[in-house]
């Protein structure tokens, strides 16, 4: 019998290590098909303007 316990607690353990595995691919999935919206050339843009910023020849815009 507590080897039929150990079994059990064993296949729960495996099953729940799955589903949250599969949630958490689920999210992610999720998140990056709301966010990656840009395509390539807007991405070189973006990552222009980016560098833009880091090198100082561009501030970012600030609300006042």
């Amino acid at each position: 019998m507590e080897q039929f316990n150990h079994a059990l607690t064993t296949v729960f353990g495996i099953a729940l290590l799955g589903a949250l595995g599969f949630e958490i691919s689920r999210r992610r999935r999720k998140l990056r098909d709301l966010y990656n919206v840009l395509d390539a050339e807007d991405k070189h843009v973006v990552a222009e303007l980016d560098d833009l910023v880091a090198s100082g020849r561009l501030q970012p815009y600030v609300a006042n």
